[in-house]
């Protein structure tokens, strides 16, 4: 599949649609941007025309496109496909722009930038602020030129590093090795950026000269391999070369299988490469020529706590009955938040009350005694503050409350004949989904026999039209983006279905007080929903003092009396104790006061992002600003309402995603689903 940018889509619509010709002046007219910016595209789209047999030729200062029917029928039907990129996700769309800039020598403008990933100048802007963070960890320069244009600094070894991990990170081995065989067309920002063919000769180059020398140990490895060299020669071929050469021993063996495979490549096309790319080349290798390890540790020290941190994950898995220790990525992350915090790499959280984390603490009383209890027996010389501790809840809690919508699952599997294709979807859908604890395997013709709400997920290898409830239509093999699907189907599994499950219990009867409590709880919940609100700020101050005062000016003068006072006593709160949350891009402002007239909710989403500490330490940039206000004194039911909402907004990623994200309606359908379930688990 070849990859176009909307604008260079544009381009080729214009030439398509002008046989006779087209001038670089009608071009900006129609397009919008400047003859250097159409020039520049020109550059880029000869090489993209070449690969279909098309020509741009220019003629008395005109251009158009040349080549047979054909080949112009199937630029025509490139242009014009309908077919769109999926979303991207924020983190899909920072590593693309990541990728963006590192392949471009020359400067380029935030609008192109935004044409290309199909955004606002804005979100570009935003996305720009934090990846200039994440380059500087690399001693990579992102350099801002008013008027000229954005690009980055660096050596072109860092630049080619920081090319194959971004685009590995975003590239999974299946969807890669699918590409690569042509299979089916597949739109992914991150493969289309290379030339199929060109991957596939690559491919066949390593095959011959080097793979048959060396044993990668896994597909990723590989995947890894490939992609280095398709982007050095990317490098290559646009003069970037390596100018050091590393003339290391160790390198000498791996050098003469990167000579072998440029001899068999350069069959095809002659590149210019120097003993600098070799050597780089040839030290991949020899990192490939060794067995993969998934750790690193610097020191005995370092290992010395990850063996600690892992014996603490299991006794709170024991003592709660629950395995917090099969995801690995749990454990890696707080192993190393662990070790930041035991290193002094960063200054623990005062110990001051944290409201969000207070909440948890109540919410999740049981698992929080038990962290405290076993990280007393496993580190008796740290002792961590409350809030600290509170903080290790988070991970675990977060933890729990992802998995815990997936326990026990029971699932119904619809095949055409019950058997065969079933008992493989069976078995895939048991490797990947280890939470699914009961499947049975159905033909269509018994479906009228089947209580269907006995399952939470069903799952069909035949469409059914006209079937009463939603099904993930998958293939017997269950592909990855099959798997994805039914990861986010049950996430949301314990809302869309929650009552359907209960339809047995026993009506219970209530006296009239506690009807009337409820009634009153429900009241209050209600109007606090009624009343968030998400509200923009544009052109807002970096300035956090500032931007809380601006903030509260937009609260109704009705509601809070003094805003002034209640700003102060937000600022005070900012300096015990960072406000930021961990891993999104959201801060949470909270007070109460005798100047509140009633509880609310409100977020705040900024033009400008602003940098601020988070409570795990790291640096985020928040763009939403959380804001919770209450009355000085709350009643027992306003109390429980507005800890639910607290101890709910870092309760786990998905929730977190949803409060970073989420429109005005989500929110307020969330918090309501939350109430409501923990309104059904109280009677």
């Amino acid at each position: 599949m070849l990859y176009m940018t909307d604008r260079q889509k544009q381009i080729i619509s214009n030439l398509y649609t002008s046989p006779e010709g087209i001038t670089i002046g009608q071009l900006e007219k129609r397009i919008g941007v400047s003859r250097r910016t159409i020039y520049r595209e020109f550059e880029d789209l000869r090489g993209l025309l070449a690969r279909l047999g098309i020509e741009l030729a220019s003629d008395k200062r005109k251009y158009s496109l040349q080549g047979n029917n054909q080949d112009l029928d199937k630029i025509k039907e490139i242009v014009n496909q309908n077919q769109q990129q999926e979303v991207m996700t924020i983190s899909q769309r920072e590593s693309a722009l990541t990728v963006l800039l590192l392949l471009r020598d020359e400067p380029q403008k935030i609008l192109q930038f935004a044409l290309d990933l199909n955004v606002s100048e804005a979100t570009i802007k935003n996305d720009l602020d934090t990846i200039e963070r994440t380059l500087k960890d690399y001693n990579i320069q992102l350099v801002r030129h008013k008027g000229v244009g954005i690009y980055v600094e660096c050596d072109e070894i860092k630049r080619r590093q920081m090319l194959i991990g971004t685009i590995l990170s975003q590239t999974n081995e299946y969807t890669f090795f699918r590409y690569l065989h042509g299979k089916e067309e597949i739109n992914d920002f991150f493969l289309n950026i290379f030339d199929l063919a060109e991957l596939n000769w690559i491919k066949t180059c390593l095959d011959q000269t080097i793979f048959e020398k060396i044993q990668p140990d896994s597909d990723r490895r590989i995947t890894e391999l490939i992609l280095t060299f398709a982007i050095s020669l990317m490098r290559i071929k646009k003069n970037q070369n390596i100018k050091n050469e590393n003339k290391a021993s160790s390198l000498l063996k791996y050098q003469g299988l990167i000579y072998s495979f440029l001899s068999v490549y350069t069959k095809k096309e002659a590149v210019k490469v120097l003993p600098g790319d070799v050597s780089y080349l040839a030290s991949k290798l020899l990192a490939s020529d060794k067995p993969e390890q998934q750790l690193y540790y610097d020191n005995d020290y370092e290992l010395n706590i990850s063996l600690k941190v892992k014996n603490f994950i299991r006794q709170v898995s024991d003592q709660m009955n629950w395995d917090f220790q099969k995801n690995p990525s749990f454990v890696n992350r707080l192993t190393q938040h662990v070790l930041a915090l035991l290193s002094h790499h960063v200054s623990p959280l005062p110990n001051t009350k944290i409201e969000s984390l207070d909440e948890l603490s109540k919410r999740f009383n049981q698992l929080f005694e038990v962290i405290k209890e076993i990280w007393q027996v496993k580190f008796p010389e740290e002792n961590l503050t409350t809030s600290e501790l509170q903080l290790l809840l988070l991970y675990f809690a977060n933890e729990y409350t992802s998995r815990q919508n997936v326990q026990k699952l029971n699932v119904l599997v619809i095949c055409e004949n019950g058997i065969g294709t079933s008992a493989i979807l069976s078995n895939r859908l048991k490797q990947e989904f280890p939470e699914i604890k009961q499947i049975k395997l159905s033909k269509v013709s018994d479906l009228p026999n089947i209580d269907i709400d006995q399952y939470e997920l069903i799952v069909s290898t035949l469409e059914l039209n006209g079937f009463s409830r939603d099904y993930e239509l998958v293939s017997p093999l269950l592909l990855q983006d099959e798997i994805d699907r039914i990861k986010l189907d049950l996430r949301s599994y314990e809302h869309k279905y929650v009552q359907a499950a209960d339809t047995h219990n026993v009506e219970k009867k209530y006296d009239a007080e506690k009807l009337s409590k409820i009634s009153i709880a429900n009241l209050f919940c209600l109007e606090l929903v009624n009343g968030i609100k998400v509200k923009q700020i544009l052109k807002n101050s970096t300035d956090l003092e500032v931007l809380i005062r601006v903030i509260l000016d937009r609260i109704d003068s009705s509601l809070v009396k003094d805003k002034e006072q209640i700003a102060q006593k937000i600022i005070s709160r900012i300096k015990l104790a960072p406000i930021g949350l961990p891993n999104s891009n959201m801060a949470l402002l909270h007070t109460s006061g005798s100047q509140i007239k009633r509880c609310m909710f409100l977020a705040f989403d900024l033009e400008q992002g602003i940098e601020m500490e988070a409570m795990d330490h790291n640096q985020i940039t928040v763009t939403r600003m959380l804001l919770m206000l209450g009355p000085e004194r709350l009643s027992e039911d306003e109390q429980a309402v507005m800890s639910m909402v607290s101890s709910m907004i870092v309760m786990n990623d998905n929730n977190l995603k949803l409060f970073n994200l989420g429109s005005q309606d989500m929110i307020k359908d969330a918090i309501a689903n939350q109430y409501l379930s923990d309104l059904k688990a109280s009677l």
